[in-house]
């Protein structure tokens, strides 16, 4: 293991948003606890709070498969260009909100899309893409950061396109998979597979102690729906009624107050509600930070 940390001309803090746009989204989450959310994006990370928009001021990674913990947050992806960091990034993890990180494992090998990570229990699921002679292709966790790994059987899994991974926050051998087939869980680790529902089109997953949330799209609707462990009991959370909403494609509960959740869809729009969807507010349109 080994620590990148940011040039010592820079000063690296959340500041005044100097590009108000974002054009690809890679992920939200409440790292290091919260309370604030931060997005991941093409060109670095922003960070939403009571105060409005802020945006880091340096270490600008296109932070791919961006994983919030409660330590940090858990990423993959590709280096600022200009910089001497290899590609792509490999399996990484920073405590200090972004200012550095540790390179965990595969540095400069493998580039992971798909990466769930417990948020209490650091246990880290990967599917891998990109096999290699230490790694195989498919699903893989380890709960050592990455210094060794599991490849799981996935039995029970009968779906060719999966739409993210997302680990229990405590219970480091409980996953869900989001399918274009319905939601899937496993309690073993990854091993088998069971279908919770054949809802067509899961579009995205999150867990949470007593269960998750997942969205949809049903009949060109998106659906946002929470889900909970032993249980076929599921409730819809109501969305954004401004207007029809694109696929979600990240959600994101606060860890401190469920009732706190962030969406974002494929058109790089970001809804929060503070109530559990009783009300939401618009924090970016197309892309655009909204103040």
């Amino acid at each position: 293991m080994s620590a990148c940390s940011t040039d010592k001309e820079k000063s690296y803090s959340f500041d005044k948003v100097e590009n108000n746009t974002f054009e690809h989204l890679h992920g939200l989450g409440y790292i290091n606890g919260g309370p604030e959310l931060v997005i991941s994006t093409h060109d670095g990370l922003y960070e939403y709070g009571k105060d409005g928009w802020r945006e880091a001021t340096s270490e600008k990674h296109d932070y791919m498969g961006f994983q919030a913990i409660r330590e940090g947050f858990l990423s993959s992806g590709h280096p600022e260009p200009g910089t001497n960091y290899k590609h792509p990034l490999g399996l990484i993890k920073s405590t200090d909100q972004g200012a550095s990180f540790d390179q965990l494992a595969f540095y400069g090998e493998i580039d992971f899309h798909y990466l769930a990570a417990g948020y209490d229990s650091n246990a880290i699921y990967v599917f891998n893409e990109m096999p290699t002679k230490e790694m195989g292709k498919g699903l893989h966790y380890s709960t050592d950061e990455g210094s060794t790994w599991n490849q799981l059987s996935m039995k029970g899994y009968n779906s060719e396109l999966m739409s993210n991974l997302a680990a229990h926050p405590s219970r480091k051998d409980v996953i869900a998979i989001g399918s274009k087939d319905g939601l899937y869980l496993s309690e073993n680790h990854g091993d088998n597979f069971n279908l919770l529902n054949d809802v067509k089109m899961v579009t995205y997953v999150t867990m949470t102690e007593s269960g998750g949330l997942y969205a949809s799209f049903e009949n060109e609707v998106a659906k946002l729906r929470t889900f909970a462990i032993g249980s076929e009991e599921e409730i819809e959370i109501q969305l954004p009624t401004i207007q029809q909403i694109e696929p979600i494609a990240f959600i994101a509960v606060n860890p401190e107050n469920q009732e706190e959740i962030a969406i974002a869809t494929y058109n790089n729009d970001i809804y929060i509600t503070k109530d559990n969807g009783l009300n939401w507010e618009t924090i970016a349109d197309s892309g655009g930070l909204v103040k």
